[in-house]
């Protein structure tokens, strides 16, 4: 769930969320991914930093990732989180 693999997703428009650290270095990351998901139609939202991402992935590092097959019983907990970001994050740009 690297900055390459997440921009791939959502330029095949294969990503359903994608959720973006904060604190990416470098910051260009960080910048252009919102502009290319609100571009696609993807759902995106930026999170209080890296470490929380990475220990939820449990993963050594991680920046972004992208939701891309939700397993059926948790598709309830997806559709909120999904109205959350387009309320908080999408909608703000038009």
């Amino acid at each position: 769930a690297g900055a390459f693999s997440v921009t791939t997703l959502v330029e095949n428009k294969k990503a359903q969320l994608v959720v973006i650290a904060h604190d990416v270095d470098p910051i260009e990351l960080g910048v252009f991914l919102p502009v290319l998901c609100h571009k696609m139609k993807v759902l995106y939202c930026i999170i209080g930093g890296k470490t929380r991402l990475r220990g939820i992935l449990h993963r050594k590092t991680c920046t972004t990732v992208a939701f891309t097959h939700v397993n059926s019983e948790d598709k309830g907990t997806l559709a909120k989180l999904e109205e959350c970001t387009g309320t908080n994050y999408n909608d703000g740009y038009d």
